[in-house]
């Protein structure tokens, strides 16, 4: 009996001959269950010692303190929700990246541990909650990015919006608008779309404002779709006592329409679309264009200011030939702006580049990690995450930003770049300004003009400095590592160079840099007339 599991009853002995057959079936039926006892017995202790070897992953609280931090953050208004969602639902797969680093120490910390003889073995598990809460996490953010964009499913892709089981299930019936409006005696006009694209040219020669609308509804009937289309008309204010004459078009479940409109060009002008893109073209009012998901192009806007406000991480911003300069805010993927006259300035979170081309006036691009301003940009300027690049500036040129590498040619002017975890290649034009830069583990190359006259003061820590410049290195040891030092005076001396760099090298040289332009004049508009679109109607 000592070889039984302990806990495990002794197995009945075997009847001798003789016995009635049914009493020795029982004994038999008897045995056999006390085996399948004992074997049971013995699998619950095996489970009870692996279990008790077993150590949890600290992965599970990991999350909950992490998620516990950011609804905290957001709660208390610390941190912008709609931002922060923006933010998760395109970096949210660094979520797995964290988890697996996690997971990888805790393997190797183990294999560390159990090299030691007197150390009980054990064995490392994530529980089922932690695997769900990943799922769960990876769910939100794939759909989190969509929403974000602003789209809804539909034809086999994500194309979230606020639409109903009409759009999803209902046939599509298009029809056709057409108004012919009189313009009140002001220039305002203020033009609304929940849901569609608004077009706007300003190339009404009648002083009358001509609506297109082409209307898509979604019903299950045509009768309903007939319903629909009678009661989506947009609503014009066009009253001669009105301060401020609108077109708007109503919010109407499973349907939508785009607008084009045609104006006269000394229009002021006002649009919004919550879900669509807005194009304005040949216009010579002022012009304020918000999208909250959707792109806005503008072109051939002259004598006024542009405004924009776009809310979306995956919209994208084209304007060209801008005469009156352009202010954008917002959130954007990709920003293009080229041919404007007049100061620009960008304020928000561009996640995807920024294309800049022939700015004739102040430039100011600010976000939460890049600050760059030009005093007049005359080639172009590409922001992305990456990298800036940008060749022919007037300065004074201020540039702050981190994990980037910098490319700055022909920069005439006074200039000041700081930048952290990336490399700074800087080719100074003539008028030489003063020049200071500075880079924390990085390498910064400056090319600077061949007859130019100026004082340098150069430091590397933990770095060499190359020279052509007529001028004595001096190097040794300081407090954190190896120090290499620059200073003097080229010719005559004048605008001073200071460039400091830790954890990289320094190379200053003289090249034959060519002067900037004089400043380029005013790009011409040439408003071209463009007739309303117009759509068949379809059933």
């Amino acid at each position: 009996m000592a070889g039984y599991p302990p806990g495990v009853p002794p197995i009945p002995p075997v009847p001798p001959p003789g016995y009635d057959p049914r009493a020795q079936r029982r004994f038999y039926r008897d045995q056999i269950r006390a085996r399948r006892d004992a074997l049971r017995t013995e699998r619950d202790q095996m489970r009870y010692q692996w279990r008790s070897l077993r150590r949890g992953s600290i992965l599970g609280p990991t999350l909950l303190i992490g998620l516990g931090v950011l609804f905290l953050l957001i709660q208390t208004g610390h941190l912008d929700h709609a931002r922060f969602w923006a933010w998760y639902g395109q970096w949210w797969p660094l979520l797995l990246v964290g988890a697996g680093v996690i997971l990888l120490a805790e393997w190797a910390f183990d294999q560390l541990y159990l090299r030691d003889p007197q150390r009980p073995p054990y064995r490392r598990s994530v529980g089922g909650g932690v695997i769900t809460m990943l799922l769960v996490l990876g769910i939100v953010g794939v759909v989190g990015r969509h929403i974000a964009a602003g789209e809804r499913w539909d034809n086999g892709g994500w194309h979230f919006d606020d639409g109903n089981f009409d759009e999803i299930f209902g046939d599509k019936h298009e029809s056709d608008q057409i108004l012919d409006l009189t313009r009140p005696n002001t220039t305002g006009l203020t033009i609304s779309n929940p849901r569609g694209d608004i077009t706007v040219s300003g190339t009404s020669d009648d002083d009358r404002i001509h609506v297109a609308v082409h209307k898509q509804i979604y019903a299950r009937t045509d009768s309903e779709a007939d319903s629909k289309a009678q009661q989506y008309s947009p609503a014009v204010d066009m009253s001669m006592g009105s301060p401020e004459p609108s077109i708007r078009m109503p919010s109407l479940e499973g349907a939508r329409a785009d607008l084009v409109v045609t104006v006269p060009a000394l229009t002021t002008l006002t649009v919004t679309a919550n879900r669509g893109d807005i194009h304005v073209t040949s216009l010579k009012g002022a012009v304020t264009a918000t999208a909250n998901h959707g792109d806005i192009e503008l072109s051939a806007i002259s004598n006024n200011p542009v405004s924009v406000h776009i809310n979306s991480s995956g919209s994208s911003l084209t304007a060209h030939n801008i005469d009156g300069g352009v202010y954008v805010q917002g959130h954007a993927q990709d920003i293009t702006l080229t041919d404007v006259t007049g100061p620009v300035s960008l304020a928000g979170e561009f996640f995807g580049t920024t294309h800049l081309e022939r700015i004739n006036g102040a430039i100011r691009f600010h976000t939460s990690r890049t600050d760059l301003q030009f005093a007049r940009l005359d080639g172009q300027t590409e922001i992305s995450g990456s990298g800036i690049s940008a060749d022919q500036v007037l300065g004074p040129v201020v540039l702050t930003t981190s994990n980037r590498n910098i490319t700055l040619d022909r920069l005439a002017g006074d200039i000041a770049v700081t930048n952290r975890n990336g490399t700074i290649d800087l080719t100074a034009a003539p008028a030489l300004g003063n020049i200071t830069v500075e880079d924390r583990n990085g390498s910064i190359r400056a090319t600077l003009p061949e007859k130019a006259n100026f004082a340098i003061e150069a430091d590397a820590t933990n770095g060499n400095i190359d020279t052509d410049l007529k001028l004595p290195t001096q190097a040794g040891p300081q407090n954190d590592g190896h120090h290499t030092t620059l200073t003097g005076s080229s010719g005559a001396g004048g605008p001073q160079i200071r460039m400091t760099t830790t954890n990289g090298d320094i190379s200053v040289n003289k090249g034959d840099v060519q002067p900037l332009a004089p400043a380029p004049a005013a790009p011409k508009i040439t408003l071209v007339p463009v007739p309303p679109a117009s759509h068949p109607a379809k059933h």
